[in-house]
């Protein structure tokens, strides 16, 4: 058996208690590995039960990886009694490790997952850049940014369809025995006025239809990122190896030397 394995820990404002927010496993053997039980061994003494699969057994494949999220928890629990590790999660010098509990017995994780995050690179060089895309899905469809309305059509035999629609979509043939007009795309109401028009005169065969502005949709997010729009610029290796570096440890100087004052500020308070 020869399984690998990495896990996440995570805080929350919902919970007082740190978690393990993700469990990742990979079987590098080309036979089957049943799993029963996933914990997360800390210290020598405490067993922190992750997943709880007796029921359901996960049967991990040749070459397979499991993957799982969790979120935030109520408490602690051993035996009837609640139980703090935060202190124990958080302490770099507390060993932790998965331990696993399968048909061929107990088997500790022996290999961590070499995972590797941008946000790493991030915090030592501040000129290190990790973008997003942030895009808008109907119905698990992709709706690029440029796209006005999706028009969501149940066809009579109860298929769906979804159909994007440009703002200059008036100047295609969209649809095959109509068209869309410019003022037909001003707005939502308009928009559905031409497609109940076009039902009623059997244009359009479908049973129903439901139009999305995807202004309205967007706005959450459009919201969210409303800072400055700018341009990304080429920079160079000495602009980012050399001067990004630099500015990163001055920057983190500043911070620490900002941070000592404030707490050497709030011991002076409570004296």
């Amino acid at each position: 058996m020869y399984v690998r394995g990495a896990y996440t820990p995570a805080s929350s404002r919902a919970s007082e208690d740190d978690f393990v927010s993700e469990i990742v496993l990979e079987n590098l053997k080309d036979r089957a590995v049943t799993i029963f039980e996933i914990y997360l061994k800390i210290g020598h003494n405490y067993y922190v039960q992750i997943e709880d699969l007796g029921e359901q057994p996960l049967v991990l494949k040749p070459f397979e990886t499991y993957r799982k999220e969790f979120g935030p928890l109520e408490f602690y629990a051993v035996n009837a009694n609640k139980i703090i590790l935060n202190d124990l999660l958080r302490d770099p010098a507390v060993k932790k490790r998965l331990v696993l509990s399968t048909s061929d017995g107990k088997y500790k994780v022996r290999s961590r997952i070499r995972r590797w995050s941008p946000i790493v690179e991030m915090f030592q060089n501040h000129l290190t850049g990790v973008v997003r895309p942030i895009s808008s899905t109907i119905k698990n469809t992709y709706v690029g940014g440029n796209m006005a309305y999706v028009i969501e059509f149940v066809g009579r035999d109860g298929k769906e369809e979804i159909v994007p629609i440009h703002p200059r979509d008036y100047e295609l043939k969209i649809f095959k025995r109509f068209s869309l007009s410019a003022k037909s795309l001003k707005s939502k109401a308009d928009l559905e006025h031409l497609l109940h028009e076009q039902m009623d005169k059997g244009n359009l065969a479908c049973k129903s239809f439901v139009v999305y502005d995807l202004n309205e949709l967007r706005k959450e997010a459009h919201d969210f990122y409303s800072g400055q729009v700018f341009r990304a610029k080429r920079c160079s290796a000495f602009q980012y190896y050399v001067m990004g570096w630099a500015a990163t440890k001055y920057s983190d100087w500043k911070l620490e030397r900002e941070n000592a004052r404030r707490r050497h500020a709030q011991q002076e308070k409570q004296k």
